[in-house]
């Protein structure tokens, strides 16, 4: 039924002739559960890139297949299977490389698989891109750090997660029957001996760089289906430090090989410098080491000198708003979160937004419109990523006047501590009675 791969590569782009260093697959049936599972080192016949990220030795690499000789295995695994990845168009690019140098074509496309990453923003509102925090909201568990097969072990527990809650009839039904009927193309397989790691990779030391501390704060895009996907590998180059020497060049090679034309990528960086200085300033101060490393991500994605003023200059306002004459910013319909602790619990709020004819939601989208919280300077992580998407926050306190709601006296029980699931859960319930 599916396919789910990941791959270790020696660099960002397949049009810079980076190669796959290590690739896993692992196989699952339609319910979600696994059914064997192939991983190896490979010789990519050049250096291996970014070591100290991937921690593939080169001795390993030495002794490990080379791709034309796994080729044949891999295509037999892959053949009838819908393929799965987190960040699919990534794997897929390398993937369709390796096969185009062997001659052989590759018949999947983009439109043909299912990306995990993609997908999380429909069964996992709220999550950032990356697999970490994907995981992290579907409370599958992920281990390792930079290995094909814990990745691909982490993706394959989201599809399960994802099939689960869809009822085991995924919005994807319809591409399963049509993958069954791809034609595959032949490759002799050859006899290889799979080389595992004779270490298991291991995790930087914590690094105090600007993105590699906020990338689960920054916003998603929807402005194409390759926005996310280009931003997703940007997120991870960027706060590991990792780019080739012709940084500009392998940016250039990376949006080539998605299909983003200049402009798209133009508009891309300058939106995510914005985020992030957003996010940076969340606390309202912006240190020396913060104010330098933003100078470095816009030197890497050459953007003009003064963007970072500028950035710098929008993050300023706080982002906090007030009611107009007591109405609020918003539309019926329209989404709200709350966050922090109140006088009186977040499921009493909640009710009282629908009650209003807005919808209550548990975690912070590009489709809110506005957050509620207790302290509206707060740093919760709701908060930090509603500034990140510039989405307004009002105190709870303007909120209660705009509604209309007494200042509770003193004595009564405060918030619910400790939410867990239950806020997701009463979200749903409020959903289902008001038909939003």
């Amino acid at each position: 039924m599916y396919a789910v791969v990941d791959t270790e590569t020696t660099g960002l782009s397949p049009h810079l002739r980076h190669r796959v260093a290590e690739l896993a697959i692992i196989l699952v049936d339609e319910k979600g559960q696994i059914e064997s599972e192939f991983c190896t080192l490979l010789n990519p016949e050049r250096d291996l890139g970014p070591q100290h990220i991937h921690g593939i030795r080169g001795a390993d690499a030495i002794h490990a297949p080379k791709f034309s000789e796994v080729a044949g295995h891999v295509l037999g695994l892959l053949s009838g299977r819908t393929l799965v990845a987190h960040n699919l168009p990534f794997d897929l690019a390398f993937l369709d490389a390796e096969f185009d140098r062997l001659g052989v074509p590759f018949p999947l496309t983009r439109d043909m698989g299912v990306c995990t990453m993609a997908w999380s923003s429909r069964l996992l509102e709220g999550s950032g891109r990356s697999l970490r925090d994907c995981c992290a909201a579907a409370n599958v568990p992920l281990t390792g750090w930079h290995s094909a097969l814990f990745d691909t072990r982490a993706t394959a527990g989201l599809l399960s997660y994802y099939i689960s809650a869809a009822g085991g009839e995924p919005p994807w039904q319809e591409l399963l029957q049509r993958n069954r009927e791809v034609l595959w193309p032949k490759f002799d397989v050859s006899l290889f001996q799979a080389c595992a790691r004779s270490s298991a990779p291991q995790p930087p030391a914590a690094s105090e760089a600007l993105v590699s501390r906020l990338i689960d704060f920054m916003p998603r895009v929807n402005s194409s289906d390759v926005a996310d996907p280009y931003l997703a590998v940007l997120d991870q180059a960027l706060a590991d430090r990792y780019l080739t020497a012709d940084e500009s060049a392998t940016l250039v090679a990376l949006a080539r090989s998605l299909g983003l034309g200049d402009i798209d990528v133009t508009r891309l960086h300058r939106d995510y410098l914005n985020a992030l200085a957003r996010v940076a300033m969340a606390d309202g101060q912006l240190s020396n080491e913060e104010a330098a490393d933003l100078e470095q991500v816009a030197d890497i994605l050459g953007l003009p000198r003064g963007s970072v003023s500028a950035a710098l200059e929008k993050a300023n306002t706080t982002g906090v708003v007030r009611p107009t004459e007591g109405r609020l910013p918003l539309e019926l319909g329209d989404m709200i979160v709350f966050t922090g602790d109140m006088a009186e619990s977040r499921e009493v709020w909640m009710q009282r937004a629908a009650d209003h004819g807005y919808v209550p939601h548990p975690a912070v989208t590009k489709r809110v419109r506005l957050v509620v919280a207790a302290d509206p300077d707060s740093l919760s992580g709701k908060a930090k990523k509603a500034r990140g998407y510039d989405i307004p926050i009002m105190s709870v306190e303007d909120f209660r006047t705009a509604l209309g709601y007494p200042t509770p006296p003193p004595g009564e029980p405060s918030a619910t501590p400790n939410w867990g699931n239950s806020e997701s859960q009463w979200a749903k319930i409020l959903r289902r009675e008001t038909g939003a």
